[in-house]
């Protein structure tokens, strides 16, 4: 009976809270279609950019966000940028409990303004207005609204609806300009509504009622499976530097000033960098050369004042302090290559591993990096100017497969770069395993690495502790966890790094039975991939980049240790990836050898390849996952 009453006055106060309205922010209207894989659901997620003018432009921001899960709780921190020329106006939010009261409120006098650090950037304009406030727990309301004032801009926010793992009731985005734009939408149809207020014409986009949406591991993220809208101005007025967005070229045009410098080397630098390419057979040699001082003489870091996001430092800066950001390092190659008579062009990129390309249709500053690209007669080098373990040519997967704005006096001209080749990241191994009659094991390994692998093993392994190599072998490597090693790292060649490894166990077998042991087919695994078949696949897998692992290791075994029949080999081979693993007896039955290499010629699968990939790697897992059985006689 008490449960009974308890419900009917649970049903007769939120019918008295919907009568009042404010039922409308709490937990209980939502259905259960936009609750379904949900951490939070948008009653509404709004934004209104108004445009007055090419430098002037407002933001405008509402949510009302129902938060359903602890992974939702980011809501309860509110982060918003501003710099010189972007100044936050006012912001209010007010927190709900699940019936929708309002329980507490908070605006700008709350928040606390700091200086951006984002980890890697020295100085910048960018600051923060930040505010972590208290909430009644899960499910509660939170609703935010604050305005922006920008004194100058680029480009408009572009606007997805809703996001990978919460749904909405409502999400609309609108744009008020008194300027011209130009507008394009993305995995979806809906043409805005088109309107005037006063002297500004009116775009709205607006969307109901959209679930989580579907979406798959390892694709291209939410540019492929969310609605989202793309706009651009046509003439827009940053720090006094007026542009266009209404072509690659105009952009481009714009671009172009930033990166001219009359009173850049002096004649004495000058006639140094002409020395250390005197030998130089060929154009090619010449840029490897000066490509390899720049790695050594300078370093990364990152500025960002004003226009400098977009400018670089002068020649005179870097030379002095041995240090700039992308767009200084690249302008300082670009500087040291003309001394010697090669001319080069600043390209900016979108980075990141895997990002999806800038749109080639349709003019848009989604840009956050800049590289090098060094026309030759028969080629193109691509420079990737910030890092120090690059070889020269070689982008790798933050910049590969994308398109790149070069910088020309003409204007803007996209070119896509090149994807990374199976041979620029490779991972060799030759192994001996000495095995002892109680299990016991020291294993002697030398191992090339090229490219992404290396970076790897640097990051891991370069100047860490011996306690902290352990780890890094066991954790990210897959080796079996050692008793003792030593690792060093020998030396360089023309392309690659080659590392020696010795590791000694008390017991390398996995287990024994009676009198086998079980070995394990390596010390670590070849194939670390975790892919798995799907009912369906709609869009392409991405794998991290292209490789060839090979691995040879060979067991010298004690005087009473037989080796059990052996497996028979093992070949997987398709236009992707292809596997080949053998077990070889030496004559004396002293010495068995596994060789095994695996290729990923191409790191973008296709959809309809998915689920053949999946199986390949499953195969590779089961294969490798089988055992050595040495019987001690």
């Amino acid at each position: 009976m008490k449960k009974l009453i308890a419900f009917l006055l649970i049903v007769v106060g939120c019918t008295t809270l919907k009568a009042q309205g404010l039922l409308n922010y709490s937990s209980l209207t939502l259905p259960d279609s936009l609750k379904k894989d949900a951490d939070a659901v948008y009653h509404l997620e709004e934004q209104v950019i108004e445009i007055e003018s090419p430098s002037r432009m407002k933001i405008k921001s509402h949510i009302i966000v129902t938060v359903l899960t602890k992974a939702a709780l980011r809501h309860s921190v509110q982060r918003i940028s501003v710099d010189k020329l972007r100044k936050l106006e006012e912001i209010k939010i007010k927190v709900y409990n699940e019936l929708g009261l309002e329980i507490d409120k908070f605006n700008k006098k709350d928040f606390k303004l700091e200086g951006a650090f984002d980890g890697v950037t020295l100085a910048s304009d960018d600051k923060i207005y930040e505010l972590d406030f208290p909430v009644p727990g899960t499910p509660c309301t939170i609703e935010v609204e604050y305005e922006l004032n920008c004194n100058g801009f680029i480009d408009i926010p572009s606007w997805f609806f809703g996001s990978s793992t919460e749904s909405f009731k409502k999400s609309r985005y609108v744009v008020k300009s008194a300027i011209p734009v130009k507008y394009k939408a993305y995995n979806f149809t809906k043409e805005p509504v088109i309107t005037t207020e006063d002297d500004k014409k009116v775009y709205t986009w607006e969307l109901l009622n959209k679930p989580v949406p579907a979406k798959e591991p390892n694709s291209y993220g939410a540019k492929t499976y969310l609605p989202w809208v793309d706009v651009s101005p046509l003439q827009f007025s940053y720090d006094g530097y007026a542009g266009s967005l209404e072509s690659w070229k105009e952009f481009g045009k714009w671009s172009y000033p930033f990166y001219e410098e009359k009173n850049g080397f002096t004649p004495e630098r000058a006639a140094f960098f002409q020395s250390l390419v005197k030998d130089a057979k060929n154009e090619k040699e010449k840029i490897e050369i000066l490509y390899s001082h720049m790695q050594k003489e300078m370093r990364y870091v990152s500025i960002q004042f004003g226009i400098g996001g977009f400018k670089p430092f002068p020649i005179s800066f870097a030379e002095q302090k041995k240090y700039g950001d992308c767009k200084g390092l690249t302008h300082y190659m670009k500087q040291m290559l003309s001394t010697v008579g090669i001319k080069s062009l600043p390209a900016l990129i979108n980075s990141g591993s895997n990002q999806y390309p800038v749109d080639a249709a349709f003019a848009s500053n989604m840009f956050d990096h800049v590289i090098l690209c060094v026309p030759l007669k028969t080629d193109t080098m691509w420079l990737e100017c910030t890092s120090k373990q690059n070889q020269p040519g070689v982008l790798g997967p933050f910049t590969e497969n994308r398109n790149a704005l070069l910088i020309t006096e003409a204007g803007g001209v996209l070119a896509k770069t090149p994807a990374s080749n199976s041979y620029d990241n490779q991972w060799r191994s030759e192994t001996t395993a000495e095995l002892f009659d109680d299990g016991s094991a020291i294993l002697s390994s030398r191992v090339y690495v090229t490219g992404e692998f290396w970076d790897y093993v640097h990051a891991y392994l370069n100047g860490r502790t011996k306690e902290q190599m352990k780890k890094s072998l066991t954790d990210a490597f897959g080796y079996k966890v050692p008793n003792d090693l030593l690792v060093n790292i020998l030396g360089d060649s023309a392309n690659g790094h080659l590392i020696e490894i010795k590791l000694a166990y008390n017991q390398l077998y996995d287990f024994k039975s009676g009198s086998k042991h079980f070995f394990p087919l390596r010390q670590y695994k070849l194939n670390d991939e975790t892919i798995k078949p799907a009912e369906k696949r709609n869009f392409d897998y991405l794998f991290a980049y292209p490789y060839i692992k090979t691995d040879k290791i060979t067991y010298k075994l004690p005087a009473d240790f037989v080796s059990e029949p052996l497996s028979q080999p093992k070949e997987i081979k398709n236009n992707i990836v292809s596997y080949n693993n053998k077990l070889l007896l030496n004559e004396s039955k002293t010495e068995l050898t596994v060789i095994t290499e695996l290729q990923l010629q191409k790191h973008i699968v296709p959809a309809n390849l998915y689920n053949d990939i999946a199986n390949s790697f499953e195969a590779i897992r089961k294969d490798e996952g089988q055992k050595i059985i040495f019987k001690k006689g």
